[in-house]
């Protein structure tokens, strides 16, 4: 099973500078999310592929919860937080899934991924939108 457009996997980044009360915590956060920012249009089949992507998803909840966010963001960013690792444990039963080339498997992972990584952008969005932006 092949996913494409892993930009669609995770839609993180803000737009640098994007304004808002604190664009110190802007900036500190699109650092933070650099290791998942430079995904390629299509992770093909490999089940290193997702490994790789699950391990950088890991690096960025850990830069993410190194980061102090502006008053009346604390719940947003802990939700982002929360939905990512989802997200990461999705990744993992995915490539998991494709090491046994057990394709009922991939579809369930797959279809949570999919869930998760949708939770997950509304809960950037929230952030985004309480951090002013």
């Amino acid at each position: 099973m092949r996913l494409r457009s892993s930009a669609a996997l995770l839609v993180l980044l803000w737009a640098a500078g994007c304004g808002g009360e604190d664009s110190s915590f802007t900036e500190d956060y699109n650092r933070a999310v650099k290791p998942i920012a430079s995904l390629g249009g299509d992770l093909g089949d490999s089940a290193a592929a997702y490994d790789d992507l699950a391990e950088r998803a890991t690096r960025t909840g850990r830069n993410l919860a190194r980061l102090d966010p502006p008053d009346g963001a604390t719940d947003e960013l802990r939700r982002l937080r929360a939905g990512l690792a989802r997200v990461t444990r999705s990744l993992e039963a995915f490539a998991s899934a494709t090491r046994e080339k057990d394709p009922v498997l991939q579809r369930q992972a797959a279809r949570r991924l999919v869930r998760w990584n949708e939770e997950f952008g509304r809960a950037e969005t929230a952030l985004h939108r309480a951090v002013g932006g």
